[in-house]
This record gives C-alpha cells, sequence and structure tokens, in this order.
C-alpha cells in the first residue's frame, strides 16, 4: 500500500479516536458502574478492538510488510536466531540482550510481524502493569487505563512504527515496585542493571537525577558495579570495543527537538555530534539538579515525575531525538500527570497523539529536511512541517515545567 495510504488510515484512525476519547471523557459517569463492574471484560474488548484487529487487518488480511524500526528490528533478530554474535556479526544500536530477545517470537512465526506482535503484547503488558500499580493510590486508575488503550498514538506507534520504547518505563516501574516492597536499594540496584543490559543505554540517563532519591546509596551502585563490571569484561573479551556501537547513533538530526527549531539561526556549518554531546551535557545536567533538589522528596511521589522530566529534557536538547520518543514516557503522563477532570490536560494529551502521527508522516515524506536558514520556509509543505515541530517542543516544554511544578508542590 502506498505511503500516503497508509498516512491517511492513520490519521482517519486518529480523529475517530479522539472523538471516542471525548465522548468517553464526557459521559464516563454514566458508564462508570458498567466499566468497573467488568473491568476485565472491557479491557479485553478494548484491546481486541484497538491493537488485535488492527495487527490482523494489516499484516494478515492486507499483507502489509513492517515498517519504521521492524525490518531493522528483524534483521538483528534473524542474526541473534543464529546465535551469531551481536556488535560483531550484525549492528545494534540496543543493549546486548535486545536483539535475542526479539529473536523468541521469530520460533514461533519466521516473519517481521511477529516482532510487531512482540512489541504489542510488551505495550499492553506495561499499561496493565502500569494500572496495576496505580490503582492502589488512584481511584481514577481505571479509568485512564481505558482512556490509554483508545489514545491512537501508542497503537499506532506499536503497529506501524515498532517502537519498544515504552519497555524503558516498564522496567523502571518494576524497579520501583521491587524498592517499595524491599526497601532494598541493591535489588532495586540488580533490576535496573538488568534493564541496562536489555533496552539501550538511553536507560541509564535517568540514574542521574533518581541517585538523589536513594537512601541507600551505596548497595545501588554496588549492585550496578557487580552487573555491570563483569558484563563489560565479557563483550570486551567477545566483541573488543564494537559494543560501543550502542552510543555512535548521534550522526544524523532528526525532529522535534529544540536544535530542530532553532537550526535556521545556526546554519549549515553545525557538527550535528557534537551538538548532540553539548544536548546531551545540558539535559543531564538540568535532570541532575533537579534530581538534587528532588532528595528530600517522597520516593513513590517524585519517581515518576523525575522520570518524565529525565526523558522529556533528552527528547527536547538532543538533536537525534524525535517524536516517538515521548512513547518512553507517554504513559506516564496519562496516569500520573492527568486528573480526569481536567479537560484541557486531556486537550493536550490528544493534541501529542495527533502531532506523533503526522509530523513523524510530513518529516519523512519531506526526505527528513533541515532548516538551515528561514529562506527554506518558503516552500508550505516545509512550512508545515516547521510548524508542527514547534508546536511539538512548545507543547513539550509546557509539559515538562507543569511536570517540575507538581515535583515542587510535593
Amino acid at each position: 500500500m502506498p505511503v500516503l495510504y497508509v498516512f491517511l488510515v492513520k490519521l482517519f484512525l486518529t480523529v475517530m479516536a479522539c472523538i471516542a476519547e471525548y465522548v468517553l471523557w464526557k459521559r464516563y459517569d454514566i458508564w462508570q458502574k458498567v466499566f468497573e463492574t467488568h473491568k476485565p471484560l472491557i479491557i479485553s474488548t478494548i484491546v481486541f478492538i484497538t491493537r488485535i484487529i488492527p495487527f490482523i487487518v494489516v499484516f494478515v488480511l492486507v499483507k502489509e510488510l513492517p515498517r519504521g524500526d521492524i525490518p531493522f528490528f528483524y534483521y538483528k533478530a534473524s542474526h541473534a536466531l543464529q546465535l551469531d554474535m551481536v556488535y560483531k556479526d550484525f549492528w545494534s544500536f540496543h543493549a546486548p540482550l535486545f536483539s535475542y530477545f526479539l529473536a523468541l517470537p521469530l520460533l514461533i512465526v519466521h516473519h517481521p510481524s511477529s516482532i510487531v506482535a512482540l512489541m504489542l503484547v510488551g505495550e499492553v503488558f506495561c499499561a496493565i502493569y502500569t494500572y496495576q500499580y496505580y490503582q492502589k493510590i488512584d481511584p481514577s486508575a481505571f479509568r485512564k487505563l481505558v482512556h490509554y488503550l483508545i489514545m491512537p498514538a501508542p497503537m499506532i506507534i506499536c503497529l506501524f512504527g515498532g517502537q519498544e520504547d515504552i519497555w524503558l518505563w516498564g522496567f523502571a516501574l518494576w524497579g520501583l515496585n521491587v524498592l517499595i516492597k524491599t526497601q532494598n536499594e541493591w535489588k532495586f540496584g540488580l533490576v535496573i542493571a538488568l534493564a541496562l543490559l536489555s533496552l539501550k543505554v538511553t536507560f541509564a540517563f535517568f540514574l542521574f537525577p533518581l541517585f538523589f532519591l536513594l537512601k541507600n546509596k551505596t548497595k545501588f551502585i554496588g549492585a550496578l558495579c557487580a552487573v555491570g563490571i563483569p558484563s563489560l569484561m565479557i563483550l570486551y573479551n567477545l566483541v573488543g570495543w564494537d559494543f560501543l556501537m550502542l552510543i555512535k547513533h548521534t550522526e544524523d538530526p532528526y525532529s522535534p527537538n529544540l536544535f530542530s527549531v532553532l537550526r535556521p539561526l545556526f546554519g549549515h556549518s553545525v557538527d550535528i555530534t557534537k551538538m548532540n554531546w553539548i544536548g546531551l551535557a545540558l539535559f543531564l545536567s538540568l535532570a541532575t539538579w533537579i534530581g538534587y533538589q528532588a532528595r528530600n522528596k517522597d520516593l513513590q511521589q517524585a519517581f515518576p515525575l523525575l522520570f518524565v522530566i529525565t526523558f522529556g529534557l533528552m527528547q527536547l536538547f538532543l538533536p537525534s531525538a524525535m517524536a516517538y520518543y515521548m512513547f518512553i514516557y507517554f504513559i506516564v503522563l496519562v496516569f500520573d500527570q492527568w486528573q480526569t477532570q481536567d479537560i484541557r490536560y486531556l486537550v493536550l494529551l490528544l493534541g501529542f497523539n495527533l502531532l506523533l502521527v503526522v509530523q513523524p508522516f510530513v518529516y519523512v515524506y519531506l526526505k527528513n529536511p533541515v532548516f538551515a536558514s528561514f529562506t527554506a520556509l518558503s516552500s508550505p509543505m516545509l512550512l508545515l512541517e516547521y510548524l508542527l515541530e514547534l508546536a511539538f517542543v512548545v507543547l513539550l516544554t509546557y509539559t515538562i515545567w507543569k511536570t517540575y511544578h507538581k515535583l515542587q508542590k510535593i
């Protein structure tokens, strides 16, 4: 199917889902008793309609080939299935175990769509796991779960983009649950170490502000070292310095981020790798400072807020950041930030949904434009892309500020 037709389908689904979101918000009080009396049935039905049926239609009936990151994931998983060595025998920008996890669904059906199915299962699992955590502290948690599952962007990001970024939140929440139940930073550190081996180096960014929330920092660092040092030694012994491949994905500019909207001020002569390092230093410094400010805050309340702030700042400051990175923490915005009676925040969430569907398509359709000067905006389509990037950056900045303000009030 031509890419334009795929986008039009996405756009139609997005508009319909946004309408459904408003109707659900408006009438939830009327349906609440039925919804909360039959929770498993309601969630199963929504998942079937919003995840399983689209998967069957797209990959079984229409026989579309997966897009987004899935072709690269399939390449890695196929090599991993043959027990080839990551970094040495095949490329990967993820943690060492990730490719081997991707290979598991290929044992059932050796097709790229199997990896899409894995991403959908992982996303639904993270959503339900998040609900199980928040239902203990938030009486509106089930309502938020229903709203989240109906929102179009998460489904489209998984189905058409093959994104696993929500898994970072799943691992983070697992670690938080372990820490709350055991009050043991060593066990918490082991979960975080497993996340670093299983997902991608991006997860390490969260450790900088998180460090200040922990009471026994020595145990936490000890657990990371106990797992990390032997792992690095094994990796070096197997692949040499090739494992540094996972931190080299910084050579191409993406959007939307502060750099992409300010690029017309910089012009052509910009070293994107150098700008990424500058952006990394800026956002990590800011996130760490905010973590230090929160050192005496309640762990359970501050943890998700710092998670949003960290990865929101990452998305804002890194020139290599793209819209889909919001999938890392979008679910936290729904469950932790949104007060369900607040229609304005729902509009903000739906605005992000619309931008997450439209901006990446326009950006790729225009062949990844770089605005080295304002004269490039003379074209209507390029101007549209720039305005979409600008809108995303403005909303993201506002969201980070609101999150920071909430953290301050704890």
